[in-house]
C-alpha cells in the first residue's frame, strides 16, 4: 500500500490542504487584538470557510465525474489555490477582504476533497477500505500540524513572513500532483446500493442525518474555538495552537482506532462509546486551570470525537447510489456544513453568554448524539458481511 505512487501523492495532498483549513482559525485569533476582532466575526469567518468548502463540494464532485481526464492535476490545483490564498491572507489588515480570501481559500478545498477521496479509493480497488482509511489518517495529521506550525510562526517577529513561507512550502505537493497518474475512478451507484438505500427506513435515515450533524458541530466547534478559547485565558499563539493540534492528531489516531472497532463489532459500538466518553474529557479539557490537564483532556477528546468521521462517511457513501466522485463531495459536504452551522452558532451564543458557558454546551451534544447512535448498523451485521464473504 505505502508504494502506490498515486495513493502517496493524493495523501500529501490531503496533508497539505489541512494544514492549510487548520492555520486559518490560529492565524484569525492570533488577528483578534490588532483587528478587534469579536467571537461573532471570528464564528463568520470560519463559518464562510466551512460553508464555501462544504457547499462547493458536491458541484465540484459532479464536475471530476464528467470531466475525468485528469483528476488528480485537478486536486493540485486546489492545493495550489488555497496555498495562494493563505499567503494573501497573511499579507492583508483589511477584515473585509479577509473575509472574502477565506471564503475563496475554502473553494480550493471544495475542489480536492471529493476528488481525492475518489481517487484514494480508486487507487487500490481491492484495498479501497485501507486505502481510504490512509487518505483521511493524512488530512487528519494535517489539521493536527496546523495548528502547531501556525502557532510556532505566529510566536515570532517575522510571524507573517513565515507564513508565506509555509504557504510556499505547501506548493510542493501540488506540483508533484500535476504529475500523478490517472486513477481509474468506478461509476457509483449499483442497483444494490439503491436497494439498500431504500430498505433504510426514514426514521433512521433521519437519526443518522441528525447524529452527523451533531458530531461534526462538535469537532468543528472544538477546532475552531479552542485557540479562541486558550488565548482569552493568555496563553501564547504556540500554547493555544499546540492544543487545537493535539486535538486533531487524537482525532486522526482515533479514525483508525475507530474503524477497526467498527470492523470488528459494528458502527454502533465505534460511535456510542466515545461520544459518551467525549462529555467528561471535553468538560475536563474546558474547566481545567492547568495547562497539563488541559492538554490531556483535549487529546482524549479529539480522540473520541474524532474517530468516528471516516466510519460515517463510508457509511453513508454505501446508502447513495451515484457516481463515487459526487458522492463523496455529498457526503463531505453535508459533514461540514453541519459543522459550519454549529460553529456559527456557537460563535453568536459565545458573544452573549461567554465563549466558556457555550463550549460546555457543546460538549453536551455527544448525549443526544450517542443516542441516535443506537440506530447504526451492530456486531450482527459485521458477522452477516463476514459469512456473506465466506459464502
Amino acid at each position: 500500500m505505502l508504494k502506490n505512487r498515486l495513493l502517496l501523492l493524493i495523501s500529501a495532498g490531503h496533508f497539505a490542504v489541512d494544514v492549510l483549513n487548520s492555520i486559518v482559525p490560529v492565524l484569525l485569533a492570533a488577528l483578534a487584538v490588532p483587528l478587534a476582532l469579536s467571537n461573532a466575526q471570528i464564528g463568520i469567518a470560519l463559518t464562510i470557510q466551512i460553508f464555501a468548502g462544504a457547499l462547493s463540494q458536491p458541484l465540484f464532485g459532479w464536475l471530476a465525474d464528467r470531466f475525468s481526464a485528469r483528476p488528480a492535476a485537478l486536486a493540485g490545483g486546489g492545493v495550489a489555490w488555497m496555498a495562494i490564498c493563505l499567503a494573501a491572507i497573511a499579507l492583508s489588515m483589511n477584515w473585509t477582504l479577509i473575509v472574502l480570501l477565506v471564503g475563496l481559500m475554502a473553494l480550493g478545498s471544495g475542489l480536492f476533497h471529493p476528488i481525492g477521496t475518489a481517487s484514494a479509493a480508486a487507487s487500490a480497488p481491492s484495498r479501497a477500505a485501507s486505502a481510504t482509511a490512509i487518505f483521511f489518517f493524512s488530512g487528519q495529521l494535517g489539521l493536527s500540524l496546523g495548528p502547531l506550525l501556525g502557532g510556532a510562526l505566529l510566536t515570532t517577529p517575522d510571524g507573517i513572513r513565515l507564513m508565506l513561507v509555509l504557504a510556499a512550502l505547501m506548493l510542493a505537493p501540488a506540483v508533484l500532483l500535476f504529475a500523478a497518474p490517472r486513477p481509474v475512478i468506478p461509476v457509483g451507484g449499483t442497483a444494490r446500493a439503491a436497494h439498500a438505500a431504500v430498505r433504510v427506513g426514514v426514521a433512521i435515515l433521519a437519526a443518522f442525518i441528525v447524529l452527523v450533524a451533531l458530531r461534526s458541530s462538535i469537532q468543528s466547534v472544538f477546532m475552531s474555538f479552542l485557540p479562541k478559547l486558550f488565548a482569552d485565558r493568555g496563553w501564547a499563539p504556540v500554547a493555544y495552537g499546540a492544543i487545537a493540534g493535539t486535538f486533531m492528531f487524537t482525532a486522526a489516531i482515533g479514525n483508525i482506532i475507530a474503524g477497526d472497532i467498527a470492523d470488528r463489532f459494528g458502527m454502533r459500538a465505534a460511535t456510542i462509546w466515545p461520544l459518551l466518553i467525549s462529555v467528561p474529557a471535553g468538560l475536563v479539557c474546558i474547566w481545567s486551570p492547568s495547562p497539563l490537564t488541559a492538554f490531556i483532556a483535549c487529546g482524549v477528546a479529539g480522540l473520541v470525537i474524532g474517530g468516528q468521521h471516516s466510519v460515517l462517511v463510508v457509511h453513508a457513501q454505501r446508502l447513495l447510489p451515484v457516481r463515487q466522485g459526487f458522492a463523496a463531495g455529498l457526503i463531505l459536504g453535508f459533514t461540514f456544513a453541519t459543522g459550519g452551522i454549529g460553529t456559527a452558532l456557537v460563535g453568536a451564543l459565545a458573544d452573549t453568554v461567554g465563549l466558556f458557558t457555550a463550549m460546555q454546551a457543546t460538549v453536551l451534544l455527544a448525549l443526544p448524539a450517542a443516542a441516535l447512535a443506537l440506530t447504526l448498523p451492530g456486531r450482527e451485521s459485521v458477522v452477516s458481511a463476514v459469512a456473506a464473504a465466506e459464502a
